[in-house]
């Protein structure tokens, strides 16, 4: 009978192997007389079956790796306590390291985050633009009353801005992987916003009294069969925290949100793999070198430290026998009787040699003393230093000069293309940290605004509870993006204005600025500079000619054309 497919039957199928398969022995007799040129033996020494050199088990390169297939978190689980502790020491200790976090929570959060609104009119059925952003308006103030509220209402604990909680939360996740708090509702009527935040070390998220990880329970995260996590495990005290030994045995169960969707234990992070439970730091990859670039600047350090201490050394013909003997308590007095060195060490202590009021050294017979003139040879470490420092750079999202801080050997060119391919991988960051920690707090606010009545929903538009997308859309402005050459840079940025390819919100959010502020705060000083009888036309062209006066690199014809200007 013939297969579906139209093949031969299995019957078939297996005697025609039967009859084209070599007969056993043959082969084991081939393969004990050594016989290289068998056509029985040329499968199993050219290794036929890998068309790509990674699938080769025969090659000299790759024939003794062969790692296991892991999931994701099973390389997360394997001593996840004692990889995190190795990161944090190296953050703690290693200027490189330290120096790479700083530089990254300036570039994600910076001064601050600032929450632009852009309602979705077409989303709520308003189709006059000036009724969208009237109430735009009033959300970003109603959003201000309760991050900036000076008296720190958004911390639990009451020692942070909101500003403050973001850098910290983007220092965690950096160096972690991930961060957590948890959204909790403060008893206290001189309050606005009963919302506010209690921050959570991600190390004290754990399984309860070590338990094992099952289907439902991975690192502390309790979750459905389908991955979706429903609540959390929370070590009431850190494992380091000694003066909580009894919390330190305790464990608490914190559900991922409410019944109504509102965010109760906020976790943020980006998975590596699908499936993964938590985050993975990017130093997981660079530990390793960043410990031995550390010992070996440090040994360098040393070598040079003593290389500088030891300014002479005294050497000795003398045996090495006979110097340890005259140098013993017992070599100096013998039955009472001083010895030949013991008189003369007396004699020069009392009289001591001196030219021109300057002491010259009394050494032993047979000694010399060598001035060290030789100094330590470590030209070749900022080349070494720099190779390790551009990996780890590569790695962090950063370049090299930025976390070295030497631009001394970067052009303008250079630096702008490297600083393009950094600026795009900090906005990716900062999407990524918006979205997993930001976002969750900014649902909480809103959903207590709309209870309580700050907020309410325009006409014929539907409850907060039901379109929470439409209301909360809008562009959280970050640290500005700087200049390099600022005059280049902003002849470009008047290019793309004249040209139509950019808006005055991308310019301006560029720089941290928004540019509804920008344009009242210009309309405003238009206004004062005409009262006073002052044209901002002239004072830009002073600044511009006495800019240009000032500068030595300006050309000569462009400052007398200035200074005929200004006569």
């Amino acid at each position: 009978m013939q297969a579906i497919n139209g093949g031969p039957t299995k019957e078939k199928v297996g005697w025609a192997a039967r009859e084209s398969a070599p007969a056993p022995r043959r082969v084991r007799a081939d393969i004990d007389a050594g016989d290289p040129g068998s056509g029985l033996l040329q499968p199993y020494l050219t290794d036929y079956e890998a068309p790509f050199s990674a699938q080769s088990i025969l090659s000299q390169s790759t024939a003794a790796w062969r790692p296991p297939m892991r999931s994701g978190d099973f390389g997360l689980t394997i001593r996840r306590d004692l990889t995190i502790a190795r990161i944090q020491d190296i953050v703690r200790n290693d200027p490189h390291a330290s120096s790479a976090i700083d530089k990254l929570v300036d570039h994600i959060v910076g001064a601050g985050l600032r929450w632009i609104s852009r309602p979705d009119g077409d989303a709520l059925g308003i189709t006059d633009r000036a009724a969208v952003r009237a109430f735009a308006r009033q959300m970003e103030a109603e959003f201000r009353c309760f991050a900036e509220d000076p008296r720190r209402y958004v911390d639990a604990s009451r020692r942070l801005t909101l500003n403050g909680l973001l850098r910290l939360a983007a220092r965690t996740w950096i160096f972690a992987g991930e961060n957590s708090y948890v959204v909790t509702l403060r008893d206290d009527a001189a309050a606005r916003y009963a919302t506010c935040i209690l921050t959570v070390d991600p190390d004290r998220i754990c399984n309860p009294y070590g338990q094992r990880d099952t289907v439902t329970r991975r690192m502390g995260v309790e979750q459905t069969p389908a991955g979706e996590p429903v609540g959390y495990w929370v070590r009431d005290a850190h494992l380091g925290d000694y003066w909580a030994p009894f919390e330190q045995m305790s464990w608490t169960f914190v559900p991922r949100e409410t019944e109504w969707g509102r965010p109760v234990f906020v976790h943020g992070y980006e998975p590596q793999r699908d499936g993964d439970t938590r985050g993975t730091s990017p130093f997981i990859t660079l530990i390793q070198r960043l410990r031995m670039l550390g010992r070996f600047a440090d040994n360098e350090l040393a070598s040079a430290t003593i290389n500088a201490m030891m300014a002479a050394t005294i050497e000795s013909d003398a045996p090495a026998d006979e110097i340890a003997e005259r140098m013993t308590p017992k070599a100096q007095v013998r039955t009472g009787v001083k010895t030949f060195w013991a008189d003369t060490l007396e004699w020069y202590e009392k009289y001591p040699v001196r030219v021109g009021g300057s002491r010259i050294p009394v050494m032993l017979p047979g000694s010399t003393l060598k001035f060290n003139s030789s100094p330590r040879q470590t030209t070749a470490f900022p080349a070494f230093e720099a190779a390790f420092l551009q990996t780890i750079a590569s790695k962090l999202g950063l370049a090299f000069e930025q976390l070295k801080m030497d631009w001394s050997k970067t052009n303008y060119s250079s630096a702008r293309a490297a600083l393009n391919e950094v600026w795009r991988g900090i906005m990716r960051l900062r999407a990524v940290f918006i979205e997993q920690t930001v976002a969750p707090l900014h649902y909480a606010w809103a959903d207590e605004a709309f209870d309580r009545g700050y907020l309410k929903a325009p006409a014929g538009a539907p409850d907060f509870i039901d379109a929470p997308g439409a209301y909360l859309r809008g562009a959280w402005i970050g640290p500005p993006r700087g200049y390099v050459d600022p005059v280049k840079e902003q002849q470009a940025s008047a290019l793309r204005l004249d040209g139509r390819v950019t808006t005055w919100q991308r310019e301006c959010a560029e720089q941290g600025l928004d540019y509804e502020e920008v344009f009242d705060q210009l309309e405003v000083e238009t206004e004062m500079l005409k009262d006073r009888g002052l044209d901002a036309v002239a004072l830009t062209g002073a600044m511009l000619r006495s800019a240009t006066a000032d500068d030595p690199e300006a050309p000569e014809e462009e400052k007398a054309k200035q200074q005929k200007e200004a006569a």
